[in-house]
C-alpha cells in the first residue's frame, strides 16, 4: 500500500509540473534582407546565352510592387517571366539578346523575406553577352521646374538615336527611375552619344503619347565616355497644340458641362435643335477650358445632339440625354461669398450663385459699418460667370455686416435666394507687407512673373522690358518668384 500511495503521490506531481503556464519568449526581430548565396548563370557573367536565370537567397522570398519596380535596361520589348519558388528567384527570357551588350535587371525593393519583408536594396543582376561589361553611368536628380522640389518615380531614358520624336516613338536603350530623393543613375553603359529625356510615364509604356505627362530634357545629345553625375532635369508639362474634348457631363437638372483639353476663345457649341425660341444660356470659366450650357426649356426636349468646333475644325459630336424635370427635387437656392471673420483690406467681395440669374434687385441689400448703414453698388462681374462684386473700399479694423434678404435673386429656373447674412472685422494695415521689384532685361521679349504663396500661384503678371513691380497688401508667410 505504502508503494501504490507513492506513486498516486508522484502522479499528482507530475500533472501539478505540467499545469504550469510558461509564457513564450521571442527573440530580437528579424530586420536582416535575404542575401544572395548562388546564382546561375553567375551574376555579372559574360558571353551569356541562357534563356533562364535561378538566384539562390539564404531564406525564403516574395516579391512586392514587382512590376512599378523591375528596370531592365537595355530595354526589353517583351518582359521576362519572374516567379520565386521557394527560395529561389526564376527569371526567364522572352527574347533574343543583342550581342555584345550589356543587361541590367533592376528589382529596386521587390524581393523581400517572406517574414518581416525586409527588402534587398536595388538587387540587381547584370550579365553580358560580349567579352565584358559596360561600366559607364549617368546620375543627376529630377526637380519640378516650377515647384524646385525633387519628384520621385520619373523614368529617366536615353536614347542611341538622337532625333527629337525619338521618345514618342520608340523604346529607350536604357532606362532608371528617380527615387524618393529625386536622384537617378543610369548604370553599366555602354560609350557613345545618347539623347536625355525624362518622363512622368502614366500609362508604364516608355513613350512620350498622353497630353498630361510631364516631361525633362537636355537641350543637346550627351557623349558618355567616363561617368557623368550631378545633372539636373527639369521636370514641366509642355502645352499641347492639339485641342479635344476632355469629357461631356449632364449630372445635373438642366446644366451640361462641356471640359476642354486647353484654353481657347474660338469654341462654338451648337446643336440639332432649331428651336427659335432661346432654350439655353451659355457661360465659359475666366481661363475659357470650361463652357456650361444652363438649359431653359429642357421640359421640351429629351435629348440634343451637341457639335463642338474650334474655329473652322470640327473636335467632337455627343449626344447627351436630358435629366427630366420630374426628377428635379432640390428647390434651395443658397448663396456664397467669400466673407470671412478677418477679412483683407484690399479684398474684393463678392457672392456667388449656384445657377444664372434672371432677376436681380440689389437696393434691398444692407451693409452696415460699425452698425451704421452705407449704400453699397453691387454689380455682375465682368470676367466670373454668377458672381456679383461689391465696390468699396473697406475701413481698417472696422466691424461690418452684410444682410442679402430673401428675393434679391432669382434664377433662371424662377428660384428665389435664402437670406445671407454675414459679419466680419477688417485687418490692419500693419497685417501686411511689402514686395518692390525692380526688373530690368536686354531682351525683346514678354515675360510672365508669378508670385507663389505656400506652393499656390498667389499674383500673376505678365509685362515685357524694364519693370517696377509692387506686391503690396501681402499677408504674412513665405513666398517665391517664378519668371516664365
Amino acid at each position: 500500500m505504502r508503494v501504490k500511495r507513492f506513486t498516486y503521490l508522484i502522479f499528482a506531481l507530475l500533472i501539478y509540473g505540467c499545469a504550469q503556464v510558461v509564457p513564450l519568449s521571442g527573440g530580437d526581430k528579424d530586420e536582416t534582407p535575404p542575401k544572395e548565396l548562388k546564382s546561375s548563370p553567375e551574376n555579372k557573367s559574360t558571353y551569356f546565352a541562357a534563356n533562364t536565370i535561378t538566384i539562390e537567397f539564404d531564406e525564403f522570398i516574395k516579391l512586392q510592387n514587382l512590376q512599378q519596380q523591375l528596370i531592365i535596361s537595355p530595354v526589353m520589348e517583351k518582359k521576362p517571366e519572374v516567379s520565386i519558388k521557394g527560395k529561389k528567384l526564376i527569371i526567364k527570357l522572352k527574347e533574343e539578346l543583342t550581342p555584345n551588350t550589356t543587361y541590367s535587371i533592376n528589382f529596386g525593393n521587390a524581393i523581400v523575406d517572406i517574414t518581416e519583408n525586409n527588402p534587398i536594396p536595388n538587387f540587381k543582376y547584370v550579365f553580358s553577352t560580349g567579352s565584358y561589361l559596360d561600366s559607364l553611368s549617368f546620375s543627376g536628380s529630377i526637380v519640378d521646374a516650377f515647384e524646385l522640389k525633387t519628384v520621385d518615380k520619373i523614368y529617366v531614358m536615353l536614347y542611341d538615336e538622337l532625333e527629337d520624336s525619338v521618345p514618342m516613338k520608340q523604346l529607350p536603350r536604357y532606362v532608371a527611375i528617380s527615387d524618393k530623393s529625386g536622384d537617378f543613375s543610369v548604370t553599366n553603359m555602354a560609350h557613345g552619344n545618347y539623347k536625355v529625356f525624362a518622363l512622368q510615364d502614366i500609362n508604364s509604356n516608355y513613350k512620350y503619347d498622353l497630353p498630361n505627362e510631364k516631361i525633362a530634357f537636355m537641350d543637346n545629345p550627351i557623349k558618355i565616355d567616363s561617368s557623368l553625375t550631378h545633372q539636373h532635369l527639369f521636370l514641366f508639362e509642355e502645352k499641347q497644340d492639339n485641342q479635344y474634348v476632355k469629357k461631356v457631363e449632364h449630372k445635373e437638372f438642366g446644366k451640361v458641362v462641356f471640359y476642354l483639353n486647353q484654353p481657347s476663345e474660338n469654341i462654338t457649341i451648337s446643336t440639332n435643335i432649331k428651336d427659335k425660341i432661346r432654350w439655353y444660356v451659355e457661360e465659359r470659366n475666366p481661363t475659357n477650358d470650361t463652357i456650361i450650357h444652363w438649359l431653359l426649356g429642357v421640359g421640351d426636349f429629351k435629348e440634343a445632339e451637341y457639335y463642338i468646333s474650334e474655329g473652322k475644325k470640327h473636335l467632337d459630336t455627343t449626344t447627351v440625354s436630358f435629366i427630366p424635370a420630374s426628377k428635379f427635387k432640390d428647390t434651395s437656392f443658397v448663396l456664397h461669398s467669400n466673407i470671412t471673420t478677418s477679412f483683407d483690406l484690399n479684398k474684393q467681395l463678392f457672392i456667388s450663385t449656384p445657377r444664372p440669374i434672371s432677376v436681380f434687385n440689389s437696393s434691398i441689400i444692407i451693409l452696415l459699418e460699425d452698425s451704421t448703414p452705407i449704400h453699397v453698388l453691387i454689380e455682375e462681374s465682368k470676367t466670373h460667370p454668377r458672381k456679383y462684386e461689391l465696390n468699396y473700399k473697406f475701413k481698417e479694423k472696422t466691424n461690418y455686416e452684410m444682410l442679402v434678404p430673401s428675393g434679391v435673386f432669382q434664377d433662371i429656373l424662377g428660384l428665389k435666394n435664402d437670406t445671407l447674412r454675414s459679419s466680419f472685422t477688417t485687418k490692419s494695415d500693419v497685417d501686411y507687407g511689402k514686395i518692390i521689384l525692380k526688373l530690368t532685361t536686354n531682351f525683346n521679349t514678354s515675360y510672365i512673373l508669378q508670385l507663389f504663396k505656400s506652393n499656390t500661384l498667389f499674383k500673376e503678371i505678365y509685362f515685357s522690358g524694364n519693370q517696377t513691380i509692387t506686391y503690396d497688401f501681402l499677408p504674412a508667410g513665405d513666398y517665391q518668384l517664378h519668371l516664365i
